[in-house]
C-alpha cells in the first residue's frame, strides 16, 4: 500500500513539474505588456485597468498553471479593448491565445480587436480560425458573413449565414444576411421572403427597410418599395453575441451602467435596474446625451416599480436639461412618458407633451398615435387624422393607427371613406384580422345605407370565428344578426357575451351592451358601429406603451 502511494504521489508531482515547465517555456515566447495612458478614459475605468495590471503582473511572477496566466492576460485586454485601447490589449490577446490555444475567447476577441481597427483580412482570418474551433457560433458566423457582404462576396457569405439560420433560425441579424447576401445576387424574391420575415420578427430594425426597398424595386414592385424608403433609418441591428455583450458590460462607466439596466428592466428585476441606472449617473454628467438617456431610463424602473412620483421627477429633470430644439430622443421619451402620465393620455397637457415628444424624435410612431388619440378624445377629430397619417406613413403596419384614423372617419361621418380605408387595410394587411372586424361592424351598424352591407358582413364574422372566438366578436354576430333581422338570436348572443362580459368583472361594457340589446328585443338594428376606446383596446390597439418606454 505505502509503495502505491508513492507512485501516486511521484505521478502527481511530475504532471505539475509538467505543466510548469510547459508554462515556463511559453513565457519565453510571450510579448510584453504594458498599460497605456489611461487619462483620457474615467478614473473608474483607470482603476479598473490598474487593478487588473496588477493581478497579472502578480502571476507573471508566481508558478502559476498557464491557464490562469492565459486568463490574466486575456481579462486585461478585455478592459483594454472595451476602453478602446486597441494596440495595448492586442499582445494580451495574443499571449493568452499562445498559453491556452485550444480557448475560442481570445482570438474572437481578437478578430473584433481586428475589425475595430479596419484591419478586414487579420479579421476574417482570426474569425474563421474560431470557426474551426467552434463551427456553429453564430455570433461568429453574423461577423464574418457580414465582413464578407462588406466586400460583395456574397458567394462566401452565404453559407454562413446559412449555416447560423440552422441555429437560429428567428435571429433577424441571420435573416438579413441571408436577405442582403440574396439582393447581391438579383434573387429579389428571396430578399423579399427574408427581410420581410426578419422585419416581422422585430418591426424596429429599422435598418432593414432600404434593403427591401431595393429588392422590390428589382421585382418592379415601386409601390411597395416606397413605403419602406421612408421607414429606413440608420440603426445597428442586435447580434447574439455573450461574449460580446461581456465586453460592453465590463468597464465600470456611465455606458456600462445603462447596459447592465436595461438588461435588469429586460429580466423584470426594477430594484435593481434602478440602482444600476443611479450609479451610472454617478459617473456621468447629466446634462449629456448619455445623463439624459440613464435618468430617463431610472424614471422608466421606478414607475415600473411602483414609484409614480419618483419617475415623474426623473422624467421632468429630463425635460429640463434637453436642448431647446433639435434631435434628441431622450427628451422624446420623457415627454412622451409624461404624456402618458397626464390624465392617462388624455386632455391638453398630454397633447403638449405628446407634441414636442415628435418634435425632438419626428420618427417616434408610438408619439404621433398617442398624440392623435388624444386629439381624438378630446373632439379634436380633424387634428387627430394628420397625427394618424404621420405613423402609418412612418409604419404602414401601424394597426392602432390605422384603425384610429377609422374612428376618427366614423366620428366625423364619413363613414364611405371609413369603409374603403378599412377594406384597403385588411387587403394590404390580411394577418392582421382587427381590420376584418372592424370592417365587419361598420358594414353592419353603420348609418349611411349606402356603407351597410349585411351579408357581406356576415361572410367577414364567419371567416373570422374560425379562428378566434372574443366577446368583442360575439357582439358583432348580433350586429349583423340584428341587421339582417334574425333579432331573436341577435338577443340571445348579445345576453350570452353580456353574460361572459359580466362573469369577468367588465360593468361598464356590460352598461354599454345593454343598449344594443334593448334594441334587438324592440326588433331595431344598431347604428352604432362601435368603433370607441373600448373596441380599440380590446383589439390591442390602446394607448401606445407604459409611461417611461
Amino acid at each position: 500500500m505505502r509503495h502505491r502511494n508513492c507512485h501516486l504521489c511521484l505521478r502527481v508531482a511530475f504532471f505539475w513539474f509538467a505543466v510548469i515547465a510547459i508554462g515556463c517555456g511559453s513565457r519565453e515566447k510571450l510579448l510584453p505588456v504594458s498599460l497605456p495612458d489611461l487619462s483620457r478614459v474615467d478614473q473608474s475605468v483607470q482603476a479598473q485597468a490598474r487593478e487588473r495590471y496588477a493581478a497579472l503582473t502578480r502571476k507573471m511572477n508566481s508558478s502559476v498553471a498557464p491557464a490562469d496566466l492565459a486568463t490574466a492576460y486575456g481579462e486585461l485586454g478585455m478592459v483594454l479593448q472595451a476602453a478602446e485601447y486597441y494596440d495595448a490589449a492586442e499582445p494580451c490577446y495574443l499571449n493568452a491565445q499562445a498559453l491556452t490555444p485550444s480557448e475560442m475567447r481570445w482570438p474572437y476577441y481578437l478578430g473584433h480587436l481586428h475589425k475595430s481597427r479596419g484591419e478586414i483580412e487579420k479579421a476574417k482570418a482570426t474569425f474563421t480560425h474560431v470557426l474551426k474551433m467552434r463551427p456553429d457560433d453564430v455570433a461568429t458566423l453574423v461577423w464574418l458573413g457580414r465582413l464578407y457582404l462588406d466586400e460583395g462576396r456574397f458567394e462566401d457569405a452565404e453559407p454562413l449565414f446559412t449555416r447560423a439560420l440552422t441555429v437560429a433560425p428567428r435571429s433577424v441579424a441571420v435573416l438579413a444576411g441571408l436577405g442582403r447576401a440574396a439582393l447581391a445576387k438579383h434573387d429579389y424574391a428571396g430578399a423579399v421572403k427574408d427581410l420581410e420575415q426578419a422585419l416581422a420578427i422585430d418591426p424596429e430594425a429599422e435598418s432593414l427597410h432600404s434593403p427591401l426597398a431595393m429588392a422590390y424595386r428589382g421585382l418592379g414592385e415601386l409601390d411597395k418599395a416606397e413605403p419602406h424608403l421612408r421607414q429606413w433609418r440608420n440603426r445597428d441591428l442586435f447580434v447574439p453575441d455573450p461574449l460580446q455583450e461581456e465586453l460592453d458590460l465590463l468597464l465600470q462607466s456611465g455606458l456600462s451602467y445603462e447596459l447592465r439596466g436595461v438588461r435588469a428592466l429586460e429580466s423584470r428585476s426594477w430594484p435593481e435596474a434602478a440602482a444600476l441606472f443611479r450609479k451610472g449617473l454617478e459617473l456621468t454628467h447629466e446634462n449629456t446625451p448619455l445623463g439624459r438617456s440613464l435618468r430617463h431610463k431610472l424614471g422608466t424602473a421606478l414607475y415600473l416599480s411602483g414609484d409614480v412620483r419618483g419617475a415623474q421627477e426623473q422624467f421632468e429633470e429630463v425635460v429640463g436639461l434637453a436642448p431647446a430644439s433639435g434631435l434628441d430622443e431622450s427628451a422624446a421619451k420623457a415627454h412622451y412618458s409624461l404624456g402618458v402620465m397626464a390624465s392617462n393620455g388624455q386632455g391638453s397637457q398630454a397633447i403638449e407633451h405628446f407634441s414636442a415628444a415628435v418634435k425632438y424624435q419626428p420618427n417616434y410612431v408610438e408619439a404621433y398615435l398617442a398624440l392623435a388619440n388624444a386629439l381624438r378624445r378630446s373632439g379634436r377629430l380633424e387634428a387627430s387624422l394628420v397625427q394618424y397619417e404621420e405613423a402609418v406613413t412612418i409604419n404602414p403596419r401601424a394597426a392602432q393607427a390605422r384603425l384610429g384614423y377609422a374612428t376618427a372617419l366614423v366620428g366625423l361621418r364619413r363613414h364611405q371613406k371609413a369603409r374603403d380605408w378599412l377594406a384597403d387595410a385588411m387587403k394590404q394587411y390580411p394577418d392582421q384580422p382587427e381590420f376584418a372586424h372592424a370592417l365587419a361592424r361598420l358594414l353592419a351598424t353603420a348609418p349611411d345605407d349606402r356603407v351597410r352591407d349585411g351579408p357581406r358582413a356576415m361572410s367577414i364574422v364567419q371567416e373570422l370565428f374560425k379562428t378566434q372566438k372574443t366577446t368583442q366578436l360575439g357582439e358583432t354576430m348580433a350586429m349583423t344578426l340584428a341587421e339582417l333581422g334574425d333579432y331573436k338570436e341577435a338577443a340571445a348572443i348579445q345576453r350570452g357575451v353580456m353574460a361572459a362580459a359580466r362573469d369577468a368583472g367588465f360593468n361598464d361594457v356590460v352598461k354599454r351592451m345593454t343598449a344594443n340589446l334593448r334594441l334587438y328585443e324592440q326588433r331595431r338594428p344598431s347604428r352604432t358601429p362601435g368603433l370607441d376606446d373600448g373596441f380599440l383596446q380590446a383589439e390591442g390597439a390602446g394607448r401606445a406603451g407604459e409611461a417611461g418606454r
